[in-house]
């Protein structure tokens, strides 16, 4: 890494976060103003730190279809790192032992922030993701939160936090989330009440759901609403059930001639409510059960 000439500008910007490189080469980690700067991997070979906060840059990506990490040259600066690199294998080979040397200096714990959208979704299928959740209320910010956290709503509110027309609501209850669990922002949860679907979801039951965003829901517990649906234990519009649907095939096209929410009770009473294709147009499905909490 060269120092630069104009000490006044940032040399990393993520959102509204602007950072400097390491304003100092040597013992930069108990130089006065390490803590407010970035510092590179020549400045913290050889030293053992309690946490690390590691930045993985736009030169490293990640190809879903090959499966597989790749390199952009062409976004890759430090001049110190390419010296003696004559191929692109061998640069990606020198770039991931940085990484790999970044990650093992932290001994209680390390933080990644990875600016490329694939290589980020890749990481979160191994490693637990950070959330930071700020309430609102009326437009002022009540509370920010760190950690695993989910929103609490009754059913109708989450489909209206996921519709078009919002329902506004005072405030919203969190509720932690083990660690192990994998959250996104579009996971919520819903308290389950009554006995229509107590073969999987004991009444009262917190469950996690995740906001439905197209693709197969056969055989899948889902939150939904219809107008014709009156729900003995949500009430009008709303149910929790599982999803199966019939569908008509013509030629080179289909379509769904119906949709059946099933009750997975052990209460015979309970029955299942079917939706004929002339209703579908207003049948909507707003989360996917994912497990009890």
């Amino acid at each position: 890494m060269a120092l630069k000439k104009n000490h006044n500008t940032f040399d990393i910007e993520i959102g509204s976060l602007k950072l400097k490189w390491n304003s100092v080469r040597k013992n930069w980690i108990n130089s006065k103003n390490a803590i407010n700067e970035v510092g590179c991997i020549h400045t913290v070979q050889g030293y053992d730190l309690n946490y690390t906060a590691i930045i993985f840059g736009k030169e490293i990506s990640y190809d879903k279809l090959k499966n597989e990490i790749f390199i952009r040259k062409n976004n890759y600066y430090d001049i110190n790192g390419k010296k003696g690199v004559k191929n692109d294998e061998q640069l990606k080979e020198f770039i991931l032992n940085v990484y790999k040397t970044l990650m093992l200096r932290g001994i209680q714990g390390t933080y990644l922030y990875v600016c490329d959208e694939a290589l980020r979704a890749y990481f979160a299928q191994y490693i637990p993701v950070y959330s930071t959740i700020s309430l609102q209320r009326n437009g002022a910010k009540l509370v920010s939160l760190k950690g695993n956290y989910v929103p609490l709503y009754e059913p109708q509110v989450a489909a209206g936090e996921f519709s078009e027309q919002q329902i506004v609501t005072d405030s919203v209850e969190l509720i932690s989330v083990p660690e192990e669990i994998k959250i996104s922002k579009d996971h919520f949860a819903c308290k389950v009440v009554g006995e229509s679907m107590n073969k999987v979801i004991p009444n009262g039951s917190i469950c996690l759901f995740r906001k439905y965003n197209g693709g197969s829901r056969n055989g899948e517990i889902v939150l939904a609403s219809h107008t014709k649906i009156q729900d003995v234990d949500f009430g009008p519009q709303f149910t929790i059930k599982q999803y199966f649907s019939e569908k008509t095939i013509n030629d080179d096209t289909w379509h769904h001639s119906s949709i059946i929410l099933r009750p997975l009770s052990h209460d015979p009473r309970y029955e299942s409510i079917i939706l004929e294709y002339d209703e579908l147009s207003e049948f909507k499905i707003y989360g996917i059960f994912e497990r009890i909490l």
